[in-house]
């Protein structure tokens, strides 16, 4: 089963306004891309957002909505909002399934590296940022459910690259770590969410 992280506004992502790399590559070598879901079996046509050609349409409406309910959300999340209207182009990376696997099984066992030969304090806090399905570009302490149009854990961008950087992690994680933090970093960059897409 193929996970890529998505760096782009929940509103694309919702309506499905965005092209995969996987589907341009598709399509370039003549080949129709297609998604079998729930519905069934799906051809998308050439130069076609995923969501269909009405995307576009779609994510207008959904805009209002969606704004009004993130604005709902707690400080410092509600007063630290990205821009959903954001035309920026969307990014995709594409994690290795098993060894992100092993990322989120590690992470919620996480214990960052002793230093000073553990003279120091350690946490007994599981690395629980780097375990969310969605990751927001703000600094917040505690993910938490977020059901604003899609389900999911979210997690603080901030956060989970301090917890990546901190160590711990097992070599069986190595590929998934160095995809996210990647991904983590770009969502910093461009200060729009990371979506987590199964």
């Amino acid at each position: 089963m193929a996970i890529d992280f998505m760096i782009m506004p929940l509103s694309r992502y919702l309506a499905g306004d965005f092209i995969t790399p996987m589907m341009a590559f598709a399509w370039e070598r003549g080949v129709p891309y297609t998604v079998i879901g729930p519905d069934g079996r799906r051809e998308i046509p050439r130069d076609t957002p995923f969501g269909g050609s009405r995307a576009p349409e779609q994510r207008q409406r959904y805009l209002p909505l969606l704004q009004e309910d993130l604005a709902g959300l707690p400080a410092p999340i509600s007063t630290n909002l990205w821009d959903e209207t954001s035309e920026v182009m969307p990014e995709f990376y594409r994690v290795d399934p098993e060894s992100y696997q092993n990322l989120l099984t590690e992470a919620d066992e996480w214990r960052p590296r002793p230093r000073l030969l553990g003279l120091l304090r350690r946490t007994d806090k599981p690395a629980v940022h780097v375990g969310a399905s969605l990751f927001l570009p703000v600094d917040f302490t505690a993910p938490f459910a977020l059901s604003v149009g899609l389900e999911r854990i979210a997690g603080s961008v901030p956060i989970a690259l301090k917890q990546l950087a901190a160590g711990g992690f097992s070599d069986a994680t190595r590929s998934a770590r160095a995809t996210l933090i990647q991904a983590l970093r770009a969502a910093a960059r461009l200060r729009l969410p990371l979506i987590v897409d199964w």
